[in-house]
């Protein structure tokens, strides 16, 4: 008989108590390297995870990529990752695909405005399935990828398109700040699918946010920085590009974000 999702985080409470004493002790010494510690990247496969996973790779981390198709992932994108199955719908498979995470990283988004794939089925309940499992299994940080017009700065239930994306995304970051996980919301505008770190990148309030790019090797920049970052914890922002500032100008604009 299949474990229900309760049964399932009981289990891996569980698992993970017998072990707590040690990851306290583990926490208090110097940070362990690098090339020990498991980045879980959901949504791996696509267009933003895989340069952010890129980024990740390249400051040393394990990169574990989770696909509904991970040997289609592994031939096409990477063999130096670790590529397991998960759909983030399925929270057997997603608990299963954080099992000894150090960090999670949620790229995914809905394709669909209707059906199985769409916002409400995608970003809001298979985030939360993230959450949940990430909480459990004692993950240090959680970054989630949202948008720059979604947020708590507007009304989103007043705008339906995309399938109300921007009103699932808005509900996903409501949940994540709720749960207690230490986390960083970080909302995007347009990507351009491009290397970074020659160009500045300005951080900026969702609320003084207007339209405007980011290449996508930028942000893969950020997100390795909030992985440890403690100035970090607890932010929410977009980003954009900003030829005026001086590449790794951004670091310092921490303090200056809202509460995520």
């Amino acid at each position: 008989m299949a474990m229900t999702r309760r049964e399932h985080l009981a289990a891996l409470m569980a698992a993970l108590s017998a072990g707590a004493l040690a990851s306290c002790a583990g926490a208090a010494r110097t940070r362990e390297d690098r090339s020990k510690q498991v980045v879980v990247i959901f949504g791996a496969s696509g267009m933003i995870g895989r340069d952010l996973a890129k980024a990740v790779r390249t400051a040393g981390y394990i990169v574990r990529g989770v696909s509904r198709n991970p040997d289609r992932a592994r031939a096409d994108i990477s063999a130096d990752y670790e590529w397991v199955a998960g759909d983030v719908r399925d929270f057997a498979s997603v608990v299963r695909a954080t099992a000894g995470a150090t960090y999670v990283v949620s790229t995914v988004a809905a394709d669909q405005r209707r059906g199985p794939q769409a916002p409400e089925f995608i970003d809001w309940a298979g985030n939360r399935n993230l959450i949940d499992a990430a909480k459990a299994a004692g993950v240090r940080h959680f970054i989630l990828i949202s948008s720059a017009t979604s947020g708590p700065q507007a009304d989103q239930s007043q705008n339906p398109a995309s399938g109300y994306v921007r009103y699932f995304k808005t509900k996903i970051e409501g949940y994540l700040r709720a749960s207690g996980l230490s986390h960083t919301i970080i909302a995007p505008g347009r990507l351009k699918y491009e290397p970074g770190g020659t160009t500045g990148i300005r951080l900026l309030a969702r609320k003084d946010y207007e339209i405007s790019t980011i290449t996508s090797g930028d942000m893969g920049l950020v997100v390795v920085d909030c992985l440890t970052n403690p100035a970090a914890r607890g932010k929410a922002f977009a980003l954009r590009n900003d030829d005026t500032l001086q590449p790794g100008a951004w670091r310092v604009m921490y303090a200056a974000m809202p509460n995520a």
